[in-house]
């Protein structure tokens, strides 16, 4: 039997299969491998024996044990919302992001804030272009930043942006995506700490990594619905509102719904898999309440993630306040029962790679949810 190189066991196992999730970490590393309209595809094989294509892919061999170790250096104390240092609603100060960011704001003002301070080189974050596809961009201004606000519900491959930056120089980066993006990120940090990526300048950057929350992202040929629903009106906003399908606001203020079971059918084959929908392995997380349009929910993870937001919040970019303790309850069994779908649903050599102890970790942390909601 063939024994599988990088680009074949990438397109056997993920792409064949309807599992790539869009991140376009493999896009940025591989000329053989394109994106169009968020279609990944390999067009050809390099024949290498050892490619880094598939170690960077999110839905090749994940290891939570491993990852929280990379990234937290210590096992995880939280099996449903992993690693955190505290949970808080929080939103932008400044009335101009606030309006135009999702919800809360917080990841705009984040954002902004550190490329305007020179925190960051640039920002590698994703434009809604009307109702065309999304695409990756690198910005290096306030302003760009706020070209970039609101949420797109997509697969956007914008990883693929990130070799780009580095090759011009950008080497403090601050990344914004999803959480398979950001586990696509990881999987990249650590290629470079083991000198394995060589199109990346000396194999050393810094990057501060703001995650999504996401339980789903749609198909391109949401954007194909969504043209012929807005007969051509621009799109200037994306939402989904609690127990509703999504919202298209549009530039002369009307709005056009998508009902859930209209979206159903567009959303990704690889979302259903998801084992992760609070981005577990960013440095800090950001979603929204469900409770309160003007606020973001905010997990910081990181020391790295805990020092940007004193400091944000100390330069008057953010302001938080404690996460309600009456509604948590609520946000860990989603999380959990996402969790749980996802583990019934496992099969025999999909991506995750899950120890005993991790699940038992899981299970109780579960069984603790269900019994403080009740």
């Amino acid at each position: 039997m063939k024994i599988l190189t990088g680009p074949e066991k990438l397109k056997k196992e993920v792409m064949d299969r309807n599992l790539c999730t869009g991140c376009g970490a493999c896009v940025g590393l591989c000329p053989y491998i394109y994106a169009v309209n968020e279609r990944v595809a390999l067009v050809h094989s390099c024949g290498l024996k050892e490619g880094n294509c598939h170690q960077v892919c999110p839905r090749i061999e994940l290891n939570p044990v491993e990852m929280d170790k990379q990234v937290f250096n210590k096992p995880r104390a939280d099996h449903i919302l992993g690693e955190n240092k505290g949970i808080f609603f929080a939103r932008a100060v400044d009335q101009q992001i606030s309006e135009n960011g999702q919800y809360g704001g917080v990841v705009t003002a984040l954002a902004a804030y550190m490329v305007k301070n020179k925190k960051v080189d640039a920002a590698v974050l994703t434009r809604a272009n009307g109702n065309d596809v999304p695409e990756p961009v690198l910005v290096q201004t306030m302003e760009e930043v706020l070209g970039c606000s609101g949420s797109k519900y997509s697969a956007c491959p914008t990883l693929k942006i990130v070799s780009e930056g580095l090759k011009k120089g950008f080497l403090r980066l601050c990344v914004v995506g999803r959480p398979c993006q950001v586990i696509a990120f990881r999987k990249m940090q650590r290629l470079c700490g083991q000198n394995k990526l060589k199109c990346f300048p000396d194999n050393k950057f810094e990057a501060i990594v703001i995650g999504l929350f996401c339980f789903w992202s749609l198909s391109p040929d949401f954007y194909i619905k969504l043209k012929d629903k807005t007969a051509g009106n621009k799109t200037v906003r994306l939402d989904i509102p609690p127990n509703r399908g999504l919202v298209a606001v549009l530039e002369n203020g009307a709005k056009v719904e998508f009902p859930l079971e209209e979206l159903r059918p567009l959303i990704r084959e690889a979302c259903v898999d998801c084992f992760d929908i609070t981005s577990e392995y960013a440095d800090v997380s950001v979603g929204s309440t469900e409770y309160d349009p003007e606020w973001n929910t905010l997990i910081v993870r990181t020391e790295k993630g805990e020092a940007l937001i004193k400091e944000a919040q100390a330069a008057g970019v953010i302001e938080i306040k404690q996460y309600p303790s009456e509604i948590l309850p609520n946000l860990l069994t989603a999380v959990a029962n996402k969790k749980a779908r996802v583990l019934h649903g496992l099969q025999q050599g999909d991506y995750l790679r899950l120890s005993d102890d991790y699940l038992q970790g899981f299970y109780a942390a579960q069984k603790t949810t269900e019994s403080e909601k009740c």
